[in-house]
């Protein structure tokens, strides 16, 4: 069986989170982290359960949304 992924896309596991170009959905309150059994990651919209305007898994990254609300920074 072959991939149907073009030969440009790689899986980089060990990239910290902390460098991945999230945008806004790096410090939503409506972001959750989602971790597939395979290591990838992806960002969950929680607003996507109640309001059909935003995407379940945004593309990332996210640079301008209208549901978007800072968590609070732990000191």
């Amino acid at each position: 069986m072959t991939s149907c992924y073009p030969a440009l896309v790689t899986h980089a596991p060990d990239i910290p989170t902390s460098r991945m170009p999230l945008g806004l959905c790096a410090n939503c309150i409506h972001a959750r982290r989602i971790t597939s059994d395979r290591g990838s990651l992806f960002l969950l919209c929680e607003l996507s359960k109640t309001d059909p305007q935003f995407e379940k898994y945004p593309r990332l990254p996210v640079l301008s949304c209208s549901g978007y609300v800072q968590a609070k920074q732990h000191a």
